[in-house]
């Protein structure tokens, strides 16, 4: 363990609610807490991948959210997938400058899901862009990345809070989880039963982790959000910085 005051940071999945993420790394700037090293699953591996490229929060959020869904995914009735990753792989591939993982500038591990060993891996060198759309690869969705009969995932099947990768790199690990579990009214369809089922589940895992982070952030707003509305980015920020700052206060005064 370093002797330095330094953060290390995990952000967890979540879709379009991975917008709060850069609302979070906004407020750990102006707090003088950049992370030293980072880690993301899914929607947290793609704020971890363009932040540790050298991209502000604020210009990820203008970047990411100047796309329309239809931009990101497109159907395609593929054997792998009801939908094709293309467009995200192509605003990966043109918007992200490093080309590997060990190139950014902020050391980042991106977890993936190997679905042959049933287990998560977490990457921190090679292809940047192929490791960062397979950890966003969401299983029945979205089609995986197969590489050499070897089928990686969304990061957040095994791990979707990869702290794991982080320990022993930082003083403090902080971690991030956008979907926070809050009693609701659930309407008996398909899309609300599906997104409750998903949230519980990947909370349930998260409660039994041995891995503990020094501070959660969990902003409880997030709840009301689809998963894949992105016309509400700026609003998700602005939750996830204001959330942040009140907890960086807290965290602050107890030291």
């Amino acid at each position: 363990m370093t002797n330095q005051k330094t953060v290390a940071i995990a952000l967890s999945g979540g879709a379009a609610k991975g917008f709060a993420h850069l609302g979070v790394l906004q407020a750990l700037e102006e707090h003088n807490m950049k992370p030293v090293a980072i880690s993301g699953s899914s929607a947290g591996a793609i704020a971890a991948a363009f932040y540790a490229d050298g991209y502000s929060p604020v210009e990820i959020l203008k970047l990411m959210s100047s796309f329309k869904l239809k931009n990101f995914f497109s159907l395609g009735f593929i054997r792998s997938g009801l939908m094709k990753t293309s467009g995200i792989f192509r605003i990966l591939k043109t918007h992200l400058r490093a080309e590997n993982i060990e190139s950014l500038q902020i050391p980042t591990w991106i977890c993936v899901t190997n679905l042959n060993k049933g287990k998560a891996e977490y990457y921190n060198s090679g292809n940047l862009t192929r490791y960062v759309l397979a950890s966003a690869s969401i299983p029945v969705l979205f089609r995986p990345v197969v590489s050499h009969g070897i089928v990686l995932a969304d990061g957040g099947i095994c791990d979707n809070l990869p702290i794991e990768p982080l320990k022993k790199l930082a003083s403090s690990i902080f971690a991030v989880n956008v979907n926070p579990v809050v009693e609701q009214d659930i309407k008996p369809s398909i899309k609300s039963i599906a997104e409750r089922t998903f949230v519980l589940s990947l909370n349930s895992r998260l409660k039994y982790s041995t891995n503990k982070p020094d501070l959660l952030f969990e902003p409880q707003e997030l709840a009301k959000f689809s998963y894949f509305n992105i016309k509400n980015a700026e609003k998700m920020f602005e939750i996830g910085y204001d959330h942040a700052n009140e907890k960086l206060k807290e965290y602050t005064n107890r030291m």
